[in-house]
């Protein structure tokens, strides 16, 4: 079966964001090796699961599924409550190019759940096509390697100007300056162009607008419950739209040099581009006291 069926589907998909639909036109184009996508099923997707796992075996994919779970999404803020609901169910598929790719994958997985990270992640890394400086600098960056090197604002500050610079890639480089890295974001990107441009045109525009932000949790780097940064001269902190935007309540990180206390209203202009946002914040407005999180489960996430 031609790979225009798989592309079509990437681009007409109901259950995969933008960045699954990205790394799965990658897959399909030959640019990776292996890769790791989520498909959500809902009430706008209850067949996908069936019409993906028939796809990738009629085009000789090897794939394996996770398990399935639930995910949850705000559906309403009400006084001091951020309300979440189940909204469906998330299935991680692994695919794989050929049965060395899986094997190696294999074996990548058996090394993290042995604890040995360093080896798995060299192995990892060359699956998921990273350069060789990039797994390098991976290595490395321990909590303890962050805290000799970085500042809190220099370490957050370069993860979000990778972020802008780097959009088509879904990795941590080792610097911003990296040529390879540059390079396969050019060519990430005019592949996706190429083969579905409507993806390319909405994954790479702007969107300008006004709005409302609630200052919720600051990202931390712990160490046994304590952080590594006890003095810092940043922070990052998630906000989240006070009213939605587009049907959606969007959660954006935002780096500042000033100390907001949680559940602060914070008037912005807003910039959304790729799977980041740029925030211009204008005033404070007031705050939400005792600022809570009302979910029906709890967080949960990949394990091996």
């Amino acid at each position: 079966m031609s790979k225009e069926v798989l592309y079509t589907f990437a681009a007409i998909s109901k259950g995969f964001d933008i960045k699954e639909k990205i790394k799965l036109i990658l897959f399909t184009a030959g640019l990776k090796s292996a890769t790791y996508i989520i498909l959500k099923i809902n009430p706008d997707s209850l067949d996908e699961k069936y019409r993906f796992e028939q796809l990738l075996k009629q085009n000789k994919i090897l794939f394996s599924a996770s398990r399935q779970k639930g995910y949850e999404e705000i559906t309403s803020i009400k006084g001091n409550k951020i309300i979440w609901e189940l909204k469906g169910i998330w299935i991680g598929y692994d695919l794989f190019k050929d049965k060395k790719t899986k094997k190696q994958f294999e074996q990548y997985k058996n090394l993290i759940s042995k604890q040995q990270i360093k080896k798995a992640d060299e192995i990892g890394g060359k699956i998921y096509g990273y350069p060789s400086c990039c797994i390098k600098n991976y290595q490395k960056e321990t909590p303890e390697h962050i805290k000799k090197h970085y500042t809190y604002y220099e370490f957050y500050k370069e993860v979000q100007d990778s972020d802008r610079r780097f959009p088509f890639i879904f990795y941590s480089p080792c610097s911003l300056k990296c040529k390879k890295t540059a390079a396969l974001n050019r060519k990430y990107s005019n592949i996706v162009k190429r083969f579905t441009p409507e993806i390319w045109k909405e994954y790479i525009k702007k969107d300008r607008f006004a709005a409302d932000l609630i200052v919720d949790e600051e990202s931390d780097i712990l160490v046994k419950g304590k952080t590594i940064w006890p003095e810092r001269n940043a922070h990052e902190y998630d906000v989240i739209l006070r009213k939605p935007h587009k049907r959606r309540y969007y959660l954006y990180a935002y780096l500042t040099r000033k100390n907001y206390e949680k559940g602060t209203i914070l008037s912005a202009l807003i910039t959304q581009q790729y799977d980041y946002a740029d925030i211009k914040v204008k005033k404070v407005k007031g705050i939400i006291k005792n600022l809570i999180h009302e979910r029906k489960m709890p967080l949960i996430g990949r394990k091996y």
